[in-house]
């Protein structure tokens, strides 16, 4: 779920598929499969070749680790983990494999990095890693079916439904890399408008992947349209560029979905979501939006993922009346009558990280390294800008890290020689994640005396960060949602018993927009009522994942981001590191 920059390729290996089954070169990452053919470092180049005994254990090892996909860190995390007490670097327990179907395949827990593809900007959208599918064929044909969310009645999809490619409602896989035939039969069904038989057969695909939140979702689907008028929301998440982090939504939406089936809906009325694919492309986000409003159905919209998506999204919702909830945008610039967001804004985390700076660290200049072409990056630093000043603090100046002159090494030494500042801080989009880890390393080769304190944003929160070793310790981030936090006790436990490990903040912010909407519904559920409702939600931390909900005005979450410091036996932390995340006591 997360991308470099850099030139250090390393931890990656290229992958020009099988030999009889060639495709253009692609960097993976080193403990993950080619999301193109499924082949792993070690596999030979040929499928019918011999796979040598070493190579199986490799992969055995890998599966183990890899096969699911949320920021699931291993059970070796838990075992050195001393802290019970934001965001999402939270180990995981790692999930018990168990068969995927009738192809015999594993699927575990995994630690798993963006593509390269996954480059666009996203406020706080990568600082996580997730259970990641495990790549297969996606049927026996290779060919996707059309999918469309509906805007009319159940009875009648398989016969008068507009196909819309990116949108389904259990008519198609979205995550065209994963295999699991009970699925590919269950949508089958679903097609037909068989929604017995589709939930019996989703209901087997979940069984045999836990980790997949899509089929738990077209699970519901199918039984909310058994019923009378299922209640429709949709969730847009970022398939096509950061499939990891699309995962890690759709779980926090497919578990409360899911509870609230489960305790029989609302009026006997189930609730059923759409899932769109925006690929983070605002662009593509404006459309998607314009196909959810013309839908009368859905009275609600969950996403968008990035902030620049969110934005586009927005403006077309905002005329339409359709209220929207961002679980992972963060940029301040996003503003409006229909929208509200669980997680907190980029102002809140740079007023967090300012007051512990000036108040706590004693630091009174700093230097920021950011990308201005990001939202994301750049309503961070003008948040900790604005509060570091007020505080009476300085910030000495601003450095581009999309600058391809700039040097790392260069700069960090200048400062240090000048004793222009006595801080950095690093608020890279994901894009640039791995230029603010070159920083690190550069600070981490100057004297003892010399170092500048490390503070930064969510973007850094991931197991990516803590590989880079003693580089990193004492690096404090600000994030949204934290694993051992103790308010975050129950819902990790929840949370861990439904995916097989603990998950990330995109997740329990995802779950809290899931639950602000179900709290919304009333007698009289139209998106004009539901808007309305949202206003004055006001949820206890037992109906949430871990904070109490309640907007203000803004829309803004009432709730602050917490600090996390990288140390050495950090309670949150990648399976073989010997450095994790810990809460910091303020």
């Amino acid at each position: 779920m997360f991308q470099s920059m850099s030139n250090n390729t390393e931890s990656n290996w290229k992958c020009e598929g099988y030999t009889e089954e060639p495709h253009p070169s692609i960097e993976v990452e080193w403990d993950q499969k080619c999301p193109i053919c499924n082949r792993e470092r070690n596999s030979p180049k040929h499928k019918g070749g011999k796979f040598p005994i070493g190579a199986v254990i490799a992969a055995l090892s890998a599966v183990a680790v890899l096969g699911g996909g949320y920021w699931l860190w291993p059970n070796l995390v838990s075992q050195n983990s001393t802290d019970s007490s934001q965001e999402s670097t939270e180990q995981t327990i790692t999930p018990t494999p168990s068969p995927n179907d009738q192809t015999g395949e594993k699927l575990g827990s995994t630690v798993s990095s963006a593509s390269p593809s996954e480059k666009a900007d996203s406020s706080q959208e990568s600082t996580e890693q997730t259970i990641t599918p495990k790549p297969s064929p996606n049927d026996q044909t290779g060919e996707k079916v059309d999918s469309t969310v509906p805007s009319t009645p159940p009875s009648e999809k398989a016969t008068t439904q507009k196909q819309l490619e990116g949108f389904s409602q259990g008519e198609q896989t979205l995550f065209s890399g994963t295999g699991n035939v009970n699925r590919d039969r269950g949508i089958e069904a679903f097609q037909k408008g068989d929604y017995s038989k589709a939930a019996e057969l989703f209901k087997k695909a979940t069984e045999a992947d836990r980790n997949d939140p899509e089929v738990l979702i077209y699970y519901n689907n199918a039984l909310a349209n058994q019923k009378p008028n299922p209640i429709t929301l949709a969730v847009v998440v970022p398939i096509d560029s950061r499939l990891t982090s699309a995962q890690e939504m759709l779980r926090g939406v497919a578990q409360a979905q899911n509870k609230f089936n489960n305790s029989g809906g609302f009026n006997d009325q189930l609730l059923q979501i759409a899932i769109a694919n925006d690929g983070n492309k605002p662009e593509l986000s404006e459309k998607v939006a314009r196909e959810l409003v013309n839908d009368s159905s859905i009275i609600g919209v969950i996403g968008h993922n990035s902030s620049s998506a969110s934005q586009a999204g927005l403006a077309v919702y905002e005329e339409a009346g359709l209220p929207m909830i961002s679980p992972t945008s963060t940029s301040t610039s996003l503003s409006g009558k229909a929208f509200f967001r669980t997680v907190p804004s980029d102002a809140a985390a740079g007023e967090k990280l300012a007051n512990y700076a000036y108040n706590k660290l004693l630091i009174d200049n700093a230097v920021i390294f950011y990308n201005p072409k990001s939202s994301y990056s750049s309503s961070l630093k003008e948040a900790f800008e604005k509060n570091f000043d007020s505080l009476g603090g300085q910030v000495i100046r601003s450095v581009d890290l999309s600058d391809p002159e700039f040097d790392a090494k260069i700069d960090i030494t200048r400062i240090a020689l000048k004793k222009e500042a006595q801080a950095a801080l690093l608020f890279p989009n994901t894009q640039f994640t791995s230029v603010a880890l070159e920083i690190t390393k550069a600070n981490s080769q100057l004297e003892t005396e010399e170092r500048l304190k490390l503070l930064g944003g969510d973007a850094l929160y991931s197991p990516t960060t803590l590989k880079a070793g003693a580089s990193v310790e004492d690096l404090i981030l600000a994030v949204p949602w934290f694993a051992k936090s103790p308010l975050s006790q129950d819902f990790s436990k929840m949370a861990e018993k439904q995916w097989g490990g603990l998950v990330n903040w995109r997740t329990a912010m995802s779950f809290d927009a899931t639950q602000a909407f179900i709290n919304a519904f009333s007698s009289n559920i139209s998106r004009s009522e539901v808007l309305q409702q949202l206003q004055g939600i006001n949820l206890s931390s037992d109906k949430t994942s871990g904070s109490p909900l309640e907007f203000t005005s803004e829309g803004e979450r009432r709730s602050e981001p917490i600090l996390v410091k990288a140390t050495q036996g950090g309670s949150v932390a990648p399976n073989n590191s010997k450095f994790g995340f810990d809460i910091v006591r303020e």
